[in-house]
């Protein structure tokens, strides 16, 4: 294993009823997919805790009739956990009493987390994500593949006025929520039934995939 960049990112939705069996549903489901992308093996077990934590509180958040979503993305080292539910109650993260035997969900993300917020999503429900690190094995480059065709970048015009970037972190961060919120990921297909799961890989050889994290 090593935790050097890749330029593959690797992608996987999948679909669960919001019983208490989706908890441990989407732990194997998390388990299967990362051991299937080689991610390492402590990066795995910190993935099952933040998805089981999730699920469960997708699961408390939702209606026996509806649905939640797991969304897992791989990118240059770094696993981003999305799960979706139909309520747009915001995730509260509470001071469990040492006697008590649950309500320290988010405070286990939290800790174990790089980072982790939520969104609104367009169609309706929220999305609670977390990024954890993810040591994976470097995808083998042949040269087979016919190399894509490349251009010049064309001339443009001077700006009038100067160009001023602002880099505020809150800023960029509500920006981020308001791009991820248009995404409809966490609608099933047509077609595919609640539990069916889908798995895509794509090499992106001209963009910077860190660029994509937040």
């Amino acid at each position: 294993m090593t935790g050097a960049s890749s330029a593959v990112i690797r992608v996987a939705v999948a679909h669960f009823p919001s019983t208490a069996a989706a908890v441990p549903d989407t732990r194997m489901s998390t388990v299967r997919t990362l051991t299937a992308w080689s991610v390492g093996s402590v990066s795995v077990d910190l993935a099952e805790l933040v998805v089981c934590e999730l699920a469960s509180n997708a699961v408390k958040a939702s209606r026996p009739d509806d649905v939640v979503a797991l969304r897992l993305t791989v990118c240059d080292a770094v696993l981003t956990v999305e799960m979706w539910d139909a309520s747009t109650v915001p995730p509260a993260r509470t001071v469990a009493h040492p006697d008590q035997e649950s309500g320290r969900g988010l405070m286990l993300v939290d800790a174990v987390s790089l980072r982790w917020a939520w969104y609104l999503a367009r169609a309706g429900g929220k999305v609670v994500w977390a990024q954890l690190p993810a040591a994976m094995t470097p995808a083998v480059h042949t040269d087979s593949a016919a190399a894509l065709p490349s251009r010049s970048p064309a001339p443009v015009p001077a700006p009038v006025a100067p160009v001023t970037f602002h880099n505020d972190p809150a800023t960029l961060q509500r920006v981020i929520d308001r791009l991820r919120g248009l995404d409809d990921w966490h609608r099933p297909s047509p077609g595919h039934s609640v539990k069916d799961q889908q798995h895509t890989g794509s090499r992106h050889r001209d963009v910077q995939p860190g660029a994509m994290h937040r």
